[in-house]
């Protein structure tokens, strides 16, 4: 019942007869039982009771009921037992063993040898543990080769790769499936004997007509280019076929080939197939089955028939799927299948944190708000499903120890998940996904652009669809002008968006049309296509786009149908309801800003977003102005490092919008605004200068200040101020110094400037020669206006030599320029 190699595993029918063996004193039933209890495959599961079955088999001379207590007393989960109890219940199983020795029962030499190498019950036993693995070895019994081979090759003990394969080779020949596939897989890793792709394919296609299982699924590994081999998807999908095939195989198996066919075997994704392939895993209880199957439904709703999705995850969260419990937080939180509801969503974020959800804990610990004790608890569910094998956890945990986030700094510990979580193994591509995210997030360390490269790379070689996504989309960022990197990303998000990726459709849509004429769409065209993929912050772009109102009021019933999720897609919702249905769409705007206002209470917002509000409060779009509120959240996007807001402030304090003008403020919120790199508060701040004299002393003395921080945009308007007298005392000498800095150092406005001084001597000693050499730089810089000062310079010959010729190729420059 137990074995899958004889049909579905049925653990509560196994059970039923393990306690009727158990209640006629059979005590391998009674281990049997107790292993089924500790690790939870029935209902109704107890430690206690595994416990005490336990106890019982030991008590009636078992020897692995002794071992068995001793292993679940050194958990730490039956409570604290003496560890002197402990060593006496370790003493006596290997008392027992020796007994069986000696009436000639050569298998007690590999179960010594197990218990020796076990580090929880014997300390520093393990050198002793091989000599008896060596025995059992000699004496026919494979699994001894097995286990010297598992501790060299996990660098326990140190051993020439000849060695390993020659312990792995012997109980391969011996027909030892085990031991072909954990052969055939160490030739394909390299790791510790030498790489050898032809023999290790032989070896895992030999341990396969063995009905090994792991050997096909290592072998679809391989052939998904997981050990770094070029991707043959229709292989692995072959193998993975021939795996579902034996009687032993997995419910997971299904998944796996599943996801081949959502990437796409031949290039093209086979929705329906995969489709098919989640239900069998669902049909037979597999989380993951039941989990994928949703997530891909509520992807493609359009393929959903009736299925009850909700259901599903249910399902899964009842089999103890934390992803599960994850995807309902979600849903929950913003999607069209189910009323928003913050408490549902709050509740199932918690639940699949503490279920040790990876994505879950990072939810929690990034949310406003968050305690010392919930961060405490935490990390305390980080720690456990890191420890349990979620590489996801792994990477958090890493950066947690990297950065002191929850826990002390320590370097060690961080270097030590990391490892653990980027090591050989099925889910390393999904580490490395999560890693190069968070490296391109910049939420724990500075952002690493060229590690997170490096992981999508080599992810991307195995096919997987999201790491495509993120590569493209990086190459297609600002900071890449490669035209053939540029063009690859293309490459890659056309590939993402054909496998129905509405966030790859949207990142294409925000390209200029020359650089998609490859795709054979607008800018426009994967707009539209986003948009009836999924895509709400699409059908809220286009509604804001189009110019006839009844094709707005279309995208906006569009949107509404779908997940809209950000805070700052809520408010442009409410604004475009504003415009297009003027005071009709009023109510519906008040809703939309209402959720945003919800939504970023809950949730740490971005500066943009509450910039935004601010704005949209000001203006009344939903019906009514709110200007104190409306400060507030202006406030916060400013003191956020919104640029952009503190210059709004500014204006606004100096305009009088909040109430009485508060000049003060205007100047404070204007300097704030050009150290933070806007130049245009400069100007501001200048014309503040020039305004009035009451308020010109504070103005300038703030542009002063940000002037002497080396500020170019300072340091030009300073100079003009000074020079011509603007809210200062004119000092024509020091406002031409202050320019010629701010023309040093790349302004074209100041070069402007320090020429017309040249020209008339203001400040400066008269040099026409100077004046057209600034005005010649500036024009360098691409200015028109200087470019028809130099034209008209060299057809006089101020300041230079007459030249028609080149005076009508900057004449002809700067109309270009004009015209562009």
């Amino acid at each position: 019942m137990l074995d899958p190699a004889a049909g579905p595993v049925d653990s509560e029918r196994a059970a039923s007869l393990f306690a009727f063996a158990a209640a006629m004193l059979h005590m391998d039933a009674a281990v049997q039982l107790a292993r089924l209890h500790e690790e939870g495959l029935i209902a109704g599961a107890d430690v206690k009771e595994a416990e005490r079955l336990l106890r019982t088999a030991s008590a009636a001379g078992n020897v692995d009921g002794v071992i068995g207590l001793a292993r679940l007393q050194r958990s730490g989960r039956v409570g604290v037992v003496p560890q002197a109890a402990t060593d006496d219940l370790v003493k006596l199983g290997l008392l027992i063993l020796y007994g069986d020795l000696g009436r000639g029962k050569c298998s007690s030499l590999y179960e010594i040898g197990t218990i020796l190498s076990d580090e929880t019950l014997v300390p520093g036993g393990l050198p002793e543990a091989m000599k008896w693995f060596e025995a059992a070895a000699r004496q026919g019994d494979y699994r001894g080769d097995m286990a010297l081979a598992e501790i060299y090759a996990q660098g326990r003990a140190k051993a020439a790769p000849n060695v390993v394969i020659r312990h792995l080779t012997r109980a391969a020949d011996a027909g030892y499936a085990q031991a072909m596939t954990s052969l055939g897989e160490h030739l394909l890793r390299g790791d510790v004997v030498p790489k050898d792709v032809p023999k290790a394919v032989a070896w895992l296609e030999k341990a396969g007509t063995y009905a090994d299982v792991d050997a096909y699924k290592i072998l679809a590994k391989h052939y998904r280019g997981g050990f770094g081999s070029p991707p043959d998807l229709p292989k692995a999908a072959e193998v993975l076929s021939r795996a579902i095939a034996l009687p032993g195989h997995s419910a997971s198996i299904f998944v796996s080939l599943a996801r081949l066919h959502v990437v796409g075997i031949q290039g093209k994704p086979d929705i329906k197939t995969a489709l098919s392939l989640y239900r069998q895993a669902a049909d037979q209880g597999e989380p993951s089955g039941l989990t994928e199957l949703a997530k891909l439904l509520l992807a493609r709703p359009q393929d959903a028939n009736g299925t009850d999705v909700l259901g599903l995850l249910k399902e899964a969260v009842d089999r103890g799927s934390p992803e599960a419990m994850g995807v309902l937080s979600d849903l929950y939180e913003c999607s069209a299948i189910v009323a928003p509801d913050a408490d549902q969503a709050r509740a199932w974020l918690t639940r699949a944190a503490a279920a040790g959800h990876a994505r879950s804990i990072a939810a929690l610990m990034a949310q406003a708000n968050a305690d010392s004790a919930v961060t405490r608890q935490n990390m305390e569910a980080l720690i456990h499903s890191a420890e349990k094998g979620d590489r996801e956890s792994m990477v958090l945990l890493s950066f947690a120890y990297r950065t002191g986030q929850g826990v002390d700094k320590n370097e060690q510990q961080a270097i030590k998940w990391l490892t653990a979580a980027l090591a050989p193994g099925e889910e390393r591509a999904r580490a490395q996904l999560f890693l190069a995210r968070k490296l391109l997030d910049g939420e724990f360390t500075p952002r690493d652009e060229t590690g997170a490269r490096a992981l999508l790379e080599e992810i991307v070689r195995g096919g997987d669809a999201s790491a495509t996504f993120e590569l493209g989309r990086l190459l297609l960022s600002p900071s890449h002008t490669d035209k053939a990197e540029r063009a690859r990303g293309l490459m890659l998000l056309q590939k993402a968006a054909s496998s129905g990726s509405a966030a790859a459709m949207l990142v294409l849509a925000e390209q200029a049309d020359d650089e998609l004429r490859s795709t054979g769409k607008t800018a426009l065209d994967w707009k539209r296509a986003a948009a009836e993929a999924g895509s709400s912050r699409a059908a809220i772009a286009l509604a804001a786009l189009v110019k006839d109102p009844s094709d707005a009021s279309a995208w906006i019933a569009k949107a509404e149908s779908l997940p809209v999720c950000s805070a700052r897609d809520m408010v442009e919702l409410a604004q475009i309801h504003s415009r297009v249905n003027g005071a009709q769409g009023t109510e519906r705007a008040r809703v939309w800003l209402q959720r945003a206002i919800k939504d970023i209470e809950r949730n740490e917002p971005d500066p943009a977003t509450l910039f935004l509000i601010g704005r949209v409060m000001l203006e009344g779009t939903s019906g009514q102005t709110d200007k104190k509120a409306a400060l507030q959240y202006l406030k916060r996007s400013a003191e956020a490092g919104k640029v952009e807001a503190m210059r709004f402030l500014g204006r606004n304090y100096a305009s009088g919008v909040f109430g009485e003008g508060d000049i003060g403020a205007a100047i404070e919120w204007f300097a704030k605004a050009l150290r933070g790199g806007d130049e245009g508060a400069a100007t501001d701040l200048a014309r503040l200068a020039g305004s009035s004299e009451a308020n010109a002393a504070p103005a300038i003395a703030a542009l002063k200040e940000v002037a002497e921080t080396g500020s170019v945009p300072a340091m030009r308007e300073f100079g003009r101020s000074l020079q011509f007298g603007f809210g200062v005392e004119a000092d024509p000498e020091q406002g031409a110094n202050w320019l010629r800095r701010a023309a040093e150092a790349g302004d074209i406005i100041a070069m402007k400037e320090l020429s017309r001084a040249y020209a008339s001597g203001y400040g400066v000693e008269l040099s026409a020669n100077a004046s057209t050499d600034w005005l010649l730089r500036a024009a360098n810089a691409g200015d028109s206006e200087a470019m028809y000062g130099v034209s008209l310079a060299m057809t006089l010959g101020f300041g230079t030599e007459v030249n028609a010729e080149a005076a009508q190729k900057w004449l002809a420059t700067a109309e270009s320029a004009t015209q562009k």
